[in-house]
């Protein structure tokens, strides 16, 4: 079985098809962090906006999925995302923390995306 991601130090959010950082962040507390988009019919603003990656065109939901800590391990939870949230292909179910593992790839609605520990 992989290795799961300790949810302590700190990440890079990257685009898993060219390397590009989207977004560096401590590993998450309480809260978390939400993947989404902007619509400029709402005022939520998610806590890793993916609007300049074309995240309307990828199918990307306003509140699409959290990376969460969860019994001190990084996960991913779709927060019932119409075009879903994929580990290695395989599709999550909603509101359910599944656990992030070394070189696994996320995808949110069409975007492939990697989390890479940096320290």
């Amino acid at each position: 079985m992989a290795e799961t991601l300790i949810a302590a130090g700190y990440f890079e959010l990257r685009l898993a098809d060219s390397g590009h950082t989207i977004a560096k962040l401590a590993a998450p507390g309480v809260e978390g962090y939400v993947l989404g988009r902007l619509d400029s019919g709402s005022t939520y603003v998610p806590d890793i906006d993916l609007s300049a990656y074309e995240a309307l065109d990828h199918g990307i939901s306003r509140r699409h999925a959290a990376l969460v800590r969860f019994h001190d391990r990084l996960h991913v939870v779709d927060l019932s995302s119409v075009n879903g949230t994929f580990l290695d292909g395989q599709r999550l179910k909603p509101d359910k923390p599944y656990p992030l593992q070394v070189n696994v790839t996320l995808r949110i609605g069409s975007l492939n995306l990697s989390l890479i520990k940096i320290d």
